[in-house]
């Protein structure tokens, strides 16, 4: 009896660990996407800047 009880309360501790890792790995896709949509900002500001550069030109 006292085993099956050490058991169980082994395996709500992987359980909470495997839930904590599961939220950091969330967290960290969610960093990625803001990183790629930053990543996305920044190419569209350099687009930008070049298209006006180039229309620049033709003034």
């Amino acid at each position: 009896m006292i085993s099956f009880n050490q058991n169980c309360l082994g395996q709500g501790k992987l359980s909470a660990i495997s839930y904590q890792l599961s939220a950091i790995s969330y967290q960290l896709s969610a960093i990625s996407y803001q990183l790629s949509a930053i990543s996305y900002q920044l190419s569209a500001i350099s687009a930008t800047r070049t298209l006006l550069e180039v229309l620049s030109a033709f003034e």
